[in-house]
Order: C-alpha cells, then sequence, then structure tokens
C-alpha cells in the first residue's frame, strides 16, 4: 500500500513553532485551492462524457459477461454494470491498452474479487463476529464468494493462477491485519479512521489495477503507477460514500467514517447537521455544505489531497475528469451536484 500524508487538522511537531506551522499550513491550503481550481479541458470531459453514456449503452450487451446473477433486479444489475465500466475504462486509459486487446475475463475475475472483500468487511462489521470470532463455514456468503473467485481463475494456466492467488492472499492479509487492529483499538480520532479507510477502500482500489496488470501482463514500472492512481481513487470516492453515510454511521456506532470524524471537531455543527438529519437515510453534499460549512471545506480538501496525487497526464487526467463527472465534490456545477445527491451511489 501506498503512503499518501494528509494533514487536514494542524498537529505540532516540536520543531516548528506554532506560528510558523499555521503560516505553512495556510500556503498549503492556498496551493490546494488553486490546483482544485485549475480547469481540466473541455475536451477532455466531453470525451469522458462520451464514455459515460458509452458505458450505459454497453450494459445489457455485458451483463452476461460480467457473469451477474439472473435474479438480481435490473437496477442492481446497472450498478454493477456502471461500476464494472468504470473501473476496467479507468484502467484501459492508464494502461495505454486498447479495448480489444485486453483479456475480458479480468473483468469477471475484479468483480468476484471486490465482492469477495466487500463481504469479508461486512462479514466483521457483523456484531455476532466481534473480537474476531469468524464463522468460517461452508454455507457462509463468505465461503461462496471465495469459490466464485477463485473458479473465475481456473481456466488460466497455472503459473498465472499462482501469481492472481499471490496477490489476492497478500490484499486479503493486509486488510484482515488491518480490521484486526481496527477491532482491538477502534477509530477515536480522525487518524485511527483513515488508518482503516486506507487499508480497506484504498487497498481494495488498488488490488483490483493489481489484478488487472497481472493478467493482462502490464510491465512492473507502469502497474505500480497505476495501482498508485487507483489507490488514491478508492479514498476519492470514500470521502463522498462517508458524507452520505454521516447519519447512519453516527447513529450505528461506525467511527471509521472520515466526514464524520471531522464533524466531530466542530460539536456546534455536528448538532445542527444532525437535527436536519434526524428522519433523513442519507446526507446530501449540499446539506453538509448548508448545515456544516467548516467540515464540508474540511471534507473537500481531504478529497482533493487525494484527488491532486493523481498525475496531471495522459489518461490519469481523464480519471479526475471521471471522478468529477460522477461524484461532483468539488462544486464546479451546483446543479450536476444537487442530481448526484438525489442519486444513491
Amino acid at each position: 500500500m501506498r503512503s499518501t500524508i494528509v494533514e487536514p487538522v494542524l498537529q505540532s511537531t516540536g520543531v516548528k513553532s506554532e506560528a510558523e506551522q499555521v503560516v505553512a499550513l495556510k500556503a498549503e491550503q492556498q496551493d490546494r485551492v488553486l490546483k482544485s481550481e485549475k480547469p481540466i479541458a473541455l475536451t477532455l470531459y466531453l470525451r469522458t462524457a462520451v464514455d459515460m453514456i458509452g458505458f450505459v449503452i454497453e450494459l445489457p450487451f455485458r451483463w452476461k459477461s460480467l457473469d451477474l446473477k439472473p435474479h438480481l433486479p435490473v437496477q442492481t444489475k446497472i450498478g454493477y454494470g456502471l461500476m464494472l465500466n468504470a473501473i476496467t475504462d479507468m484502467w484501459l486509459l492508464t494502461s495505454g491498452i486498447d479495448r480489444k486487446d485486453m483479456d475480458y475475463n479480468s473483468i469477471t475475475v475484479v468483480k468476484h474479487f471486490i465482492g469477495y472483500l466487500n463481504t469479508m468487511d461486512d462479514f466483521l462489521d457483523d456484531p455476532k463476529n466481534k473480537h474476531l470470532t469468524m464463522r468460517f463455514n461452508k454455507g457462509d456468503e463468505l465461503w461462496e464468494r471465495r469459490k466464485e473467485l477463485f473458479g473465475s481463475i481456473a481456466h488460466y494456466d497455472v503459473s498465472l493462477q499462482k501469481k492472481i492467488k499471490t496477490a489476492i492472499s497478500a490484499s486479503t492479509f493486509s486488510m484482515l491485519g488491518a480490521m484486526a487492529k481496527f477491532k482491538k483499538h477502534g477509530a477515536s480520532d480522525l487518524d485511527g479512521a483513515l488508518f482503516i479507510r486506507e487499508n480497506t477502500a484504498g487497498e481494495i482500489c488498488r488490488a483490483t489495477a493489481e489484478l488487472f496488470n497481472i493478467i493482462n501482463k502490464v510491465p512492473q514500472n507502469k502497474a505500480k503507477a497505476i495501482e498508485d492512481a487507483y489507490w488514491d481513487v478508492g479514498m476519492v470516492l470514500q470521502v463522498h460514500d462517508d458524507v452520505g453515510d454521516i447519519g447512519r454511521d453516527d447513529k450505528g456506532g461506525f467511527c471509521e467514517n472520515l466526514v464524520l470524524q471531522l464533524l466531530n471537531q466542530r460539536p456546534g455543527e455536528k448538532a445542527r447537521l444532525m437535527e436536519v438529519l434526524a428522519n433523513k437515510k442519507n446526507c446530501a453534499y449540499s446539506t453538509l455544505a448548508r448545515h456544516a460549512p467548516e467540515t464540508f471545506r474540511a471534507a473537500r480538501d481531504l478529497q482533493d489531497s487525494y484527488l491532486d496525487s493523481i498525475p496531471d497526464t495522459g489518461g490519469f487526467e481523464r480519471i479526475k475528469c471521471l471522478i468529477d463527472l460522477s461524484v461532483s465534490l468539488r462544486g464546479r456545477s451546483f446543479a450536476f451536484r444537487s442530481i448526484i445527491d438525489r442519486m444513491d451511489l
């Protein structure tokens, strides 16, 4: 996992004076604002928007190849398809591999991998599995997910299977280690929440790119840059996801929510926002901006710190367009953001 230093809260290092730290932080924040407001070429947005339309058009033709279960509701199939198509197109953009040359079976492998790790995450969140008392019974969903995942690579040669299994095992153990630490110590502050999110959301996205790279034989020097970019993408999307889940996670005691931890630092804003969210399932980003403006800015700075870590060259710039059009956290278009607020992403 690649380490990214994020400092949304001023902390004393013992080396610089407090005044020097404040000046440095303000300069850093100003630089981040300038980066955030740097326009991306309109042609890149148009090309990316066309890609997004293409995702929807292609969905019915890809359902069978994506190994989606027949009984799933249409809206669920569309959600899965959009996610997998977006992930695939991001990888194609950054790897430079032509769509016709890629191994399409790698999409199915990635789908089962994400499902496996997300099920593991949900399994550990279940109150019945406290203290890591994990019930790996044959009938459990986690066991079934594992069978699907390893079944999806059975047609590859032994050498490639070994590389894929090694990557899956390394990522799984990394996540389990982070979850075990989180189960023991919890997340009492932003640093603790960052630790678990970076080792789950960030790691899932990084490992997804790694699987694409291994199966499609991307050179190692290029593969590392792609995996780093995917890790940042995972964290950008996690910040967005945490905004929507603020109310639910506060009631459920899910202290790993990054935006909730930022909100906890501002009791006055939290009280106002929670009153508004009392009878609502999700928190819209515009609602956060209206009722908790300081938390809104801190969340956007946190999200932008990951977004700005993605290189500004080639396919990586297209990733920024895709994210900006998909989750629109940066406030470029109020109208578009209002539409996104009404979507359950």
